[in-house]
């Protein structure tokens, strides 16, 4: 069974590492849904002392009126409600963090607190999903079955009974997101090629998924991996160390935004390394990005061109791994602080990013070229289409 669905939008999303289930009406029915043993008020006389003060390591003093309350450190992970005194006593605790919580209710009952997070157990109750649901009359736990992963966003949907689960996970023939409404159901799509981290309710009784995806489960809108759109290079701040000192080759502009037709080699349209010595080409951007596949192309003027070389990623300064097609095997390659590139300017090599790692600037390090030095005709970065400031 497949559950309608109607909107999809990305936003940012931040994490909680701490939920609080508040006693109230709505959720704990009645003060004594949880059996609190109240304790006599000690008879203390201080008046003999004069002004008192209390001292050490504290951030909050409160009077022991209950039997429940503890002066244990906090877990990991806690469920919360109060004492009727205002006081947060301890629930439930979990093994990981909890980053989302909502009231479950199906025909017009709550059925439990809907629990999410990395945890792998409530209360010694194991929980491998990251999700649960718990008993707001005596804080009992029921577990979820049936995800391998964690889940990062709830959202509970009263009206249609059932609760949006996202996170990073599988499940049934779904990815990162699924509904629960007494069982497992997906929606008309089989969920996210990518983490879920929010879900709100939108307009006109839509719900709203945010995260870091690109695509869909079942791949419906395309292609899973968004590798088309480039980054404008001609936009970036453009500079190189050891540049050829040759007019028409020093500039590292001539191979930022090119078109396939356009590229060639010569005064203009190549950049070069000074002869016998190794360099770097370099673009900083005012803006984050993800970047996915680098395209190079190498040139062949006067027998040059770069043989050996390393994306590094900044300002982290850390080398990027790839994957490639060796265009002598056929086969699929790995590298990172030592990429190939063949000999000569026939076709573009691609090269795709092992790890989505941001950055907002990066630098082609060359160490090893053919004939008397190193350059390229012309760099493509293309990346998700996620940036940030």
């Amino acid at each position: 069974m497949r559950t309608p669905f109607s909107s999809l939008l990305a936003s940012p999303a931040g994490k909680l590492a701490l939920s609080l289930l508040f006693a109230s009406a709505r959720l704990i029915p009645g003060t004594d849904a949880f059996t609190l043993n109240p304790i006599p008020s000690p008879n203390l006389s201080l008046d003999q002392l004069g002004r008192v003060a209390f001292v050490g390591d504290f951030d909050s003093i409160s009077l022991y009126q209950y039997a429940e309350q503890t002066q244990a450190p906090p877990d990991v992970g806690n469920i919360l409600s109060r004492f009727p005194n205002g006081v947060f006593w301890r629930i439930q605790k979990t093994d990981g963090d909890i980053k989302a919580m909502c009231a479950y209710e199906k025909d017009g009952t709550l059925q439990g607190m809907v629990v999410g997070g990395n945890f792998t157990s409530v209360d010694g109750t194991s929980t491998p999903g990251g999700i649960a649901i718990i008993d707001p009359n005596d804080g009992s736990v029921t577990a979820v079955q049936g995800l391998t992963g964690s889940v990062n966003a709830l959202h509970c949907d009263p009206a249609r009974g059932q609760v949006y689960v996202g996170g990073s996970f599988t499940g049934a023939d779904s990815t990162n997101a699924l509904i629960w409404n007494g069982n497992w159901t997906e929606m008309p799509f089989l969920g996210f090629n990518g983490p879920i981290n929010s879900i709100v309710a939108g307009l006109n009784d839509t719900v709203i998924f945010g995260g870091e995806f690109s695509g869909l489960g079942g791949n419906i809108t395309g292609a899973a991996e968004n590798n088309t759109q480039a980054l404008p290079l001609g936009s970036a701040n453009l500079t190189a160390q050891t540049s050829s000192g040759r007019p028409g080759f020093s500039d590292p502009k001539n191979i930022a935004c090119k078109a396939e037709d356009t590229i060639s080699s010569g005064s203009g349209s190549t950049w070069l390394l000074a002869d016998n010595t190794p360099g770097f080409w370099r673009a900083d951007f005012g803006f984050g990005f993800k970047p996915t596949k680098l395209q190079l192309y190498n040139t062949d003027f006067e027998g040059r061109g770069t043989k050996t070389w390393r994306y590094t990623a900044l300002p982290d300064g850390g080398i990027m791994n790839f994957t490639y097609t060796d265009p002598t095997t056929k086969q699929e390659a790995f590298c990172d602080a030592r990429c190939p590139l063949p000999e000569g300017n026939t076709t573009a090599q691609d090269f795709f990013f092992v790890n989505r790692v941001g950055m907002n600037a990066f630098r082609i390090d060359i160490s090893d070229f053919y004939g008397q030095g190193g350059g390229l005709n012309a760099v493509q970065v293309f990346a998700t289409g996620e940036y940030w400031s």
